[in-house]
Formats: C-alpha cells, sequence, structure tokens
C-alpha cells in the first residue's frame, strides 16, 4: 500500500521533533494525542507532542505541539490551540509549550509576502532556517495568528494558549 503525501509529511515531522529539536519522545498522531491528554469526542487536535524532557520526571516540562498542514491555516489554529490547552491542563501552567506548523511550500504574493494558505502570511524569524511567524493576513495590515481553543472542558486556557506565537517550519518533502 503506498504512502499518502499526508503521511509522508507526518513522518518528517516526527522526524524533526526527535531528531532535530531532540525531543526525548514524540507522541505520533491526532488520535494518541487525544489519548494522552484525555481528550473526548473528535475536536480538532495536533498531530504530535515533541517531549523534550520526560513526561513523568521532575520539574516543568518542556512540550512543542505540532501540526503538519498544507493549506489550511484556520485548521491548524485551532488543532493548535486544543492540543496546547491540554498540555496546560495535563502538565500545568508551568510547563513550556511552543507551537509549530509543518508546511511542504509557502506561496510567493503578489505583494512580495510568503502565504502557506489564504488568509494567513509567513513572515521569516531570524532565529533558523526555513523558520517563520504565521501571521492572519486578511487584507489589512498583518497581525499574529492566534492559537484556538474549541474543546469546551479547556477554554479556561484560552487567554494563555491565544498569547502564544505560531512558528511555521517549510521543510521539502522528499519524494519517496
Amino acid at each position: 500500500m503506498p504512502v499518502q503525501p499526508g503521511e509522508k509529511q507526518e513522518r518528517v515531522l516526527f522526524k524533526y521533533l526527535r531528531f532535530q529539536m531532540c525531543c526525548v519522545d514524540v507522541i505520533q498522531g491526532d488520535q494518541k494525542v487525544r489519548e494522552l491528554l484525555g481528550m473526548k469526542g473528535m475536536y480538532k487536535c495536533a498531530d504530535a507532542l515533541g517531549l523534550h524532557t520526560d513526561i513523568n520526571g521532575p520539574g516543568p516540562r518542556r512540550i512543542t505541539v505540532a501540526e503538519s498542514k498544507g493549506t489550511d491555516m484556520g485548521s491548524a489554529v485551532e488543532q493548535l490551540g486544543n492540543a496546547a490547552a491540554g498540555v496546560f491542563e495535563k502538565f500545568g501552567r508551568e510547563t513550556r509549550v511552543d507551537l509549530l506548523v509543518l508546511v511542504p511550500t509557502l506561496v510567493e504574493r503578489p505583494s512580495g509576502f510568503l502565504s502557506p494558505g489564504a488568509g494567513y502570511r509567513a513572515d521569516p524569524l531570524k532565529t533558523g532556517l526555513n523558520k517563520f511567524t504565521l501571521l492572519e493576513s486578511p487584507g489589512g495590515a498583518p497581525f499574529p495568528a492566534r492559537p484556538k481553543v474549541t474543546y469546551p472542558e479547556w477554554v479556561t486556557w484560552a487567554p494563555r494558549v491565544n498569547a502564544m506565537p505560531i512558528i511555521i517550519l517549510r521543510l521539502d518533502i522528499p519524494a519517496s
């Protein structure tokens, strides 16, 4: 059975978390993430959690909430938001959470800016190759894209989650 392009991109994301971000464990797949966080139902949830420290170790944890996406950034901000809120709910507010979206391409718009999908813009970061900040760009001045918490049991975390920046990582996905 051939591997679908979305599955291949998810595998690249999981490897990136493990080998480039030095995560000690990677929770792979939105269903596994839901189970770990205790999310009931089929609400939108991120594809992966990269655990930078032992989940049962002492002290605060560091976790990267990550999503593999094509061009639907509106869905990505909801998936990241729900999972980030779940991380705070499960591990506490001292947890350091980073939000990451892996995309295979960015399109140069007529204005000269890069875009991962309609209504969004990607501004380059100075701290890494192929890393960008996700901005909403609905037609006027762009502003930072904000993760959205739609899972009812975790909406109390929405103010904290909404303040978090979303980083875009653009990687070439090998054809084979």
